[in-house]
């Protein structure tokens, strides 16, 4: 078999990922997030974090909870807590818990 002069030997080569395939893979949503801040919400704040459920707690604390939500997101509403002028108090990972509230009315249980 004759040798070809100047031809690149052959590899094995791995198809490149596309971008569109890193990207979604890096910014997959997380588990979920939950957020106490201090002092209970009335009902009419509800709309101010929709997509998070509120559950206003007997210790005068609100636990916020969603999951399936990405960094930019809780970025969001971290701001909404901060321009609301509300205390927080802390930030935990969630376990996924089967389905995603993201079309789920906000509300505040009591």
């Amino acid at each position: 078999m004759p040798v070809k002069k100047n031809a690149a030997p052959e590899k094995n080569v791995q198809p490149t990922p596309s971008v569109a395939d890193r990207l979604e893979k890096s910014h997959a949503p997380s588990v979920g997030y939950e957020i106490r801040i201090r002092n209970h919400l009335n009902t009419c704040w509800a709309e101010w974090f929709d997509g998070w459920v509120l559950t206003n707690l007997e210790n005068g604390e609100v636990l916020m909870s969603r999951t399936q939500i990405d960094q930019s997101a809780l970025h969001g509403v971290l701001n909404k807590i901060r321009d609301l002028n509300l205390t927080l108090l802390s930030i935990s990972t969630i376990p996924k818990i089967g389905e995603q509230t993201d079309n789920v009315e906000p509300q505040i249980q009591e």
